[in-house]
């Protein structure tokens, strides 16, 4: 009788932590829900693999991968629709996730091509090229150096004197005639009543007629 007990109890304790767990799992798959319905799939991606910790269905390791590729983790996606592949192959979602995996290696083949890839925009440095070679004959005779003698200017023509002029002598001369002659013809022709004093008291040579 005490060991029917015993085993009841035991029984009932194990119901009941099964219970339990199964509770908080489904509690973790009600917030990965409600995480992936609002886009936070990291968030989700992590309720969905707590809940399959708890509970191993093949449900929950799918939506787990399908959370982790939507949030751009490719490579722990990849891991997990692989692990799916091994542990459920008979699974109805087998054929799916093979082509998740094929996407899943071509977005990671992509993402490491544009990590590596040089930048945009950058050109790659050219080649220099060879001197290039003449089959012109040395020439023996230099040309000749030019000359480094400057050139001397021509002065400028300085002009005349004035006083080396012809017209200015020739007017000078004229002008001495004329003061010598033009006196003596005056004294020449000068009449006689032209030698009277005229000024204050003085006589006029010549009677005014009114």
């Amino acid at each position: 009788m005490r060991s029917f007990v015993i085993a009841a109890t035991v029984l009932l304790a194990a119901t009941g932590a099964r219970g339990d767990v199964a509770a908080d799992a489904r509690a973790h798959f009600e917030k990965a829900n409600a995480h992936y319905a609002i886009g936070e799939f990291n968030e989700a991606a992590t309720e969905y693999e707590n809940a399959y910790k708890l509970k191993q269905d093949p449900a929950l390791l799918f939506d787990a991968g399908q959370a982790h590729r939507l949030a751009g983790n490719h490579q722990k996606a990849l891991t997990i629709y692989k692990n799916f592949l091994r542990m459920y192959p008979d699974s109805p979602n087998a054929g799916e996730v093979k082509k998740q995996v094929t996407r899943e290696e071509e977005a990671i083949a992509a993402d490491t091509k544009a990590k590596t890839a040089p930048p945009t925009g950058t050109v790659a440095p050219a080649s220099t090229p060879p001197p290039a070679t003449t089959n012109a004959p040395e020439q023996t005779a230099a040309a000749p150096a030019a000359s480094t003698t400057p050139a001397v200017e021509a002065a400028p023509e300085r002009p005349t004197p004035i006083y080396k002029k012809w017209w200015l002598w020739t007017a000078v001369g004229v002008v001495v005639v004329a003061a010598v002659v033009i006196p003596v013809a005056l004294v020449a022709t000068r009449p006689s009543w032209a030698d009277a004093t005229v000024g204050p008291g003085a006589s006029h040579a010549l009677e005014v007629r009114f």
